[in-house]
């Protein structure tokens, strides 16, 4: 009666060890957050003409700034501009609002603000913004916005394959602004080079929505 008695302690010693002995259960993953983000906007001349009944530059001026706010709080986005300061300049490339948290109104301000009236030198504005955004040390997202190809000799869609091999986990999304198919056949390399997106938009409605797709994915 004994060793039966003491067989079923041990049996129940075990049970209760396999069901607690792990440790507490397993939490479930937290989702990914996206990461720290520039967007670079298009400042080229060619921002003049019209798409969906408007200006691309109105297009992007009543679009960027608002997407940018509607991020949850804590999200750090910045604004990377190039051609909007001197025409036929391949070096016009600024960073105009730092990557930070809470930035709608600055970026909101910066866009207001902007010229349109550059070149589109797309391979070296992406590579600044990787740079800007420490994408060898830490993941970094880039969102480019353009309404046109390279314009500067660059070869943007090598440039993006040789920022994802180098970074931690650098993704570049590209949003053509009125773009043809064989345009944005030239700049969606730069997206799945990195894993990243192509969309178009074309206008204010389809630009929203593309920004705030692209704004939010982890």
């Amino acid at each position: 009666m004994r060793s039966a008695l003491d067989r079923l302690r041990q049996i129940l010693a075990l049970a209760l060890t396999a069901l607690f002995g792990a440790g507490p259960l397993t939490q479930p993953a937290a989702a990914a957050e996206p990461a720290p983000t520039i967007i670079i906007l298009d400042g080229s001349g060619s921002m003049w003409g019209v798409v969906g009944g408007q200006r691309k530059l109105a297009i992007a001026r009543q679009t960027v700034g608002p997407a940018v706010s509607r991020l949850p709080p804590g999200r750090a986005v910045g604004l990377m501009a190039y051609g909007h300061r001197r025409k036929g300049d391949c070096g016009d490339i600024e960073l105009v609002v730092p990557p930070a948290a809470n930035a709608g109104p600055a970026v909101g301000e910066a866009v207001q603000a902007m010229h349109f009236l550059g070149m589109t030198p797309l391979a070296d504005a992406v590579r600044k913004a990787a740079e800007a955004l420490r994408y060898k040390e830490a993941p970094a997202t880039v969102v480019l916005i353009t309404d046109g190809a390279e314009t500067c000799e660059g070869d943007p869609c090598a440039v993006a394959g040789e920022l994802k091999k180098s970074g931690v986990n650098f993704t570049a999304h590209v949003i053509g602004l009125g773009l043809t198919r064989e345009e944005g056949r030239k700049v969606a390399c730069i997206a799945s080079n990195t894993g990243g997106r192509y969309l178009d938009a074309g206008d204010a409605a389809a630009l929203d929505r593309a920004l705030a797709e692209t704004l939010t994915t982890p």
